[in-house]
């Protein structure tokens, strides 16, 4: 399958820079695709417990954003910017360098009088495995992460053509564990008003952690999508979580109604990489590297999935694309256009559901 597949043409325009405030006055996209063709109808988000049903399952990624980006200059006097993209539970500590020139041995100088970034071994496509120096001391893990919180920039996407603060704009309300380079955006809508009228409605509220990092950001570069391969992500399923979802997919093998929603690509990524075939946990954490694209066979009875509008040729496009057939998919997304949807990580929401 060719990436020209995934591709569409998207007004400049369309690309949000703010989001949306109130955070549930977005708007939501509903594809219904349980008959033979799919039907739309356009809601609000804060609607979104009025097309739940009593019974189901939402879950939700709890990583929280880090201020992952870090201004540098070499001592010869170039700028530029080191990312960090590793959660503080890595031992190896790698950055994305943006930088005219970068070598092995070159020490960046940071905004830090007393801290270093020493670039220690190429890892290819801009990545290098560094060192932090704070005088004697070496930064790594969560001394490295409260020194981010101090130095670093959020690390918002390109298509921002903004300074986004250090505040909650770029997170999830229910953000609690830090480790992220980017928001898991599909989260970006709730408000605990609407966490509490779906509870009140009868929705359980299930939480997983994936820890964004480039490997959801890479672009394909390969000319098949099935070519692809996805850089290493961390997960965890909590007990409470694991319990849930083994019941809920044990109930519809016995009979009984889908239930499960992921709310976003890394929820998909994280329940995909824990559960197998038959509902079963395999692994309650660790590194994922799936890539779903299509002819992946979901594990899990999902009823739907709720997530933004993506960048063309991206793997949380193709990742859509799997759950929805990609005609019908860049259909909604050519009416999304027309209607004046809000595209990208501060835009508007998609919600479908295929049982």
């Amino acid at each position: 399958m060719d990436i020209s597949d995934f591709d569409y043409v998207l007004p400049q325009d369309r690309i949000a820079q703010y989001r949306a405030e109130p955070r549930d006055s977005s708007r939501l996209f509903h594809i219904d695709a349980r008959g033979p063709e799919p039907v739309h109808s356009h809601h609000f988000f804060r609607e979104l417990p009025s097309l739940m049903d009593e019974g189901d399952v939402l879950v939700l990624n709890r990583t929280k954003v880090v201020p992952a980006r870090v201004l540098v200059r070499k001592s010869t006097g170039g700028r530029g910017e080191v990312l960090f993209l590793n959660d503080p539970t890595f031992d190896r500590t790698e950055v994305m360098v943006r930088l005219k020139g970068a070598k092995s041995g070159t020490e960046l100088l940071t905004e830090d009088p007393s801290t270093v970034v020493r670039l220690a071994s190429d890892l290819g496509e801009g990545r290098w495995g560094v060192e932090v120096h704070r005088g004697s001391e070496t930064l790594k893990g969560v001394g490295l992460l409260d020194w981010m919180k101090v130095w670093g920039i959020m690390p918002t996407p390109p298509y921002i053509k903004r300074k986004v603060g250090p505040g909650d704009e770029y997170q999830t309300i229910y953000a609690s564990e830090e480790g992220s380079i980017a928001a898991p955006t599909a989260g970006l809508h709730f408000t605990e008003n609407v966490i509490d009228d779906l509870r009140e409605k009868g929705v359980k509220v299930a939480e997983v952690l994936l820890h964004v990092g480039l490997g959801t950001f890479l672009p394909v570069r390969t000319r098949d999508v099935r070519d692809h391969r996805m850089l290493g992500e961390r997960f965890i399923v909590p007990e409470a979580t694991s319990g849930i979802i083994e019941r809920e997919a044990r109930s519809f093998r016995d009979g009984g109604k889908a239930s499960i929603w992921a709310v976003g690509t890394t929820v998909m990524r994280t329940l995909e990489s824990a559960f197998g075939p038959d509902g079963r946990l395999l692994s309650s954490e660790g590194t994922t590297e799936l890539y779903i694209h299509p002819g992946h066979r979901f594990s899990l009875p999902y009823k739907g999935f709720i997530t933004n509008f993506h960048l063309p040729r991206s793997t949380p496009l193709i990742l859509t694309s799997t759950f929805h057939d990609r005609g019908k998919l860049l259909r909604a997304y050519v009416e999304a256009i027309g209607l004046d949807y809000r595209f990208f990580s501060f835009g508007d929401s998609m919600m479908i559901r295929r049982r």
